[in-house]
This record gives C-alpha cells, sequence and structure tokens, in this order.
C-alpha cells in the first residue's frame, strides 16, 4: 500500500491512508542505509507500507522526493529533515508580541532558495502594526522574489488573500511561537485542529504548544505541516562564496563588481556596497547578508 507521512514523532510515524491513520515505524534496512540526512523519513513523504497481525504499519520504502526543506548547524554532521514533497514555504511573522524578526525570514528564504521551493512570507497582527512599518517591510524586500502578505487573524482583514494562495497545496508554516500561526489557520479552516499558542508575559517569547513536526487537511485538499515553534536556521553547509546568490536584490549588482566571485564585504568596486550606501538596496538587508556570512565562516574556523 501507499500513504503519505503526516506525523513523525520519536522513532513512529504516522501514515495516511484512505482517510485512515496508521501509525508505523521502519523496516530495519532503511534505518541502516547510507543517507545525508539524520533522519530517513520526513512529513510529506510518500512511503510503501504494509500491515502487520497486530495492526502496526512496516513502512517498506520511500518514493522519490520532488524537493526536501533542510535543517543543519555545525555540530550535526548530517542535515535534518523537516519536510519534503513541498509546494511552498511561509514564514509567518508578527508585528508584536513576539517582534518582527526580518533576518530570521532571510534565513529561512535561503534554505528554500536551495531547495527550489517558494517562499511566501506572512506578517500577522496587522492590527498592531505601526506607522510605516508596512513601507519599511516593502523597502527591505525591493527586488527580492517573493510575495508578503499582511493580515491580522483578529479581525479577519487579509486573510482571504493568504487563502487563495495557500488552498490546495502543500504548505510548509515556519515561525516563533506566538506569532499566531494556529489562529491564522483556525479562522480560514475552522475544521483544521490547530493548537493556539500564546506569548509569555515575563520573558516576551512565544510558549511551544507541539512538539513535533505534523501536517493536517483541510477539507478542500490544502495541506499544511506546522513545526514545533522553530527558532534557528544555521546556514553552515552553505559555501560563503555563493551565499550572496541567494540574495535576489544583489544579483544584477554582481555582474560589475571588480572581483568574481566577490563576498561583498572588503573587497573594492564591490558594485553591491555602491548600492547600499546610495540606498538601492537596504543597508538592513545588506548586514543581514554580513551576519550569516560572517556565521558561515566562524563555523569554518571552529571545523579547521
Amino acid at each position: 500500500m501507499t500513504g503519505i507521512i503526516i506525523k513523525v514523532f520519536g522513532r513512529f510515524y504516522t501514515v495516511l491512508y484512505n482517510g485512515s491513520e496508521i501509525n508505523s515505524v521502519l523496516r530495519g534496512k532503511i534505518k541502516t542505509d547510507k543517507i545525508n540526512y539524520s533522519n530517513p523519513v520526513a512529513v510529506g513523504d510518500t512511503v510503501d507500507f504494509l500491515i502487520n497481525n497486530d495492526g502496526l504499519g512496516i513502512i517498506e520504502s520511500i518514493k522519490e522526493r520532488k524537493n526536501t526543506f533542510t535543517r543543519k548547524d555545525g555540530v550535526r554532521s548530517r542535515e535534518d529533515i523537516i519536510a519534503c514533497n513541498l509546494d511552498q514555504v511561509i514564514a509567518v511573522q508578527s508585528f508584536r508580541n513576539p517582534k518582527l524578526n526580518l533576518r530570521f525570514v532571510d534565513r529561512i528564504i535561503i534554505r528554500s532558495r536551495r531547495s527550489k521551493i517558494p517562499v511566501l512570507v506572512c506578517i500577522n497582527k496587522l492590527d498592531l502594526m505601526k506607522k510605516n512599518e508596512s513601507q519599511y517591510i516593502r523597502s527591505y524586500y525591493k527586488g527580492v522574489n517573493i510575495d508578503i502578505i499582511f493580515l491580522s487573524a483578529l479581525t479577519g482583514d487579509g486573510v482571504d488573500r493568504l487563502k487563495k494562495k495557500i488552498a490546495k497545496n502543500r504548505s510548509l508554516l515556519i515561525g516563533y511561537s506566538g506569532v499566531g500561526k494556529s489562529s491564522i489557520f483556525n479562522r480560514i479552516y475552522p475544521e483544521v485542529e490547530f493548537r493556539v499558542d500564546d506569548v509569555s508575559e515575563s520573558s516576551g517569547k512565544g510558549r511551544h504548544t507541539t512538539t513535533n513536526v505534523q501536517m493536517v487537511r483541510a477539507d478542500d485538499g490544502t495541506e499544511l505541516i506546522d513545526t514545533p515553534g522553530v527558532r534557528e536556521f544555521g546556514l553552515v553547509d552553505i559555501d560563503k562564496s555563493e551565499l550572496g546568490s541567494y540574495f535576489d536584490d544583489f544579483k544584477a549588482a554582481s555582474e560589475k563588481c571588480r572581483f568574481r566571485p566577490c563576498l561583498h564585504d572588503h573587497e573594492p568596486d564591490c558594485e553591491v556596497k555602491r548600492l547600499v550606501e546610495k540606498k538601492i538596496i537596504h543597508e538592513e538587508r545588506y548586514i543581514s547578508y554580513l551576519n550569516m556570512l560572517y556565521s558561515i565562516s566562524d563555523n569554518r574556523n571552529r571545523q579547521y
């Protein structure tokens, strides 16, 4: 039989098959196969499986993936697959509680670009937006090929636009706990059971409401994969010489740099730096790039 992995919990996997959810484990040979990932099976995988006499599913094989969204830090030698076979990644942020963090969004964009997955930026709590904040965000991402949606799960403003973007697609939702992922999608799909999270008054940080990645499906076939308040996205597996290629707003300028490849850091006659000085490329966006560049370099230095 063939089904879809909709939840991962330790060594157990939930397979969706003909509307039924089947608790399953991996066949031993899959666990011992040589792979580049720390986890052989992830949410979104299509798998072949059978059911043994006690009703437990046994996953026999994994179908070829069209893409994977992964995470890697400087400690683990292998990448962690968060989800696979995606139509888009949705970076969910909020204007307040917790506050906007576009540098975190930048890292999500790069992880998605690396796997050729479209990105949608969704910023919740529009009702808490201050004057000129939306203009700042659009200026920050000027020249970047992404869609940005401002909305309020509380008032419903902008929610219909998001619904059109996600309808009948498989979307991975990434954002801090407290940004309102659950509230947004409970408003769009009240039949979908998302757990609502909140923000701690003492720390200002979101409380975790899920502990594992899982997929839910709406009645119209829309698939939503939630993540457990992921806070960090390392880029240690990206070479610093290729980092700039993931910045759409740098590409045209990079062709005019004196040195190629150019890191857009210390090199003279760098067109990217010139455009930052002329305020054509947003300065904060450039600082975000430098932070990533230095973190990649620091990790390489620690390794060697």
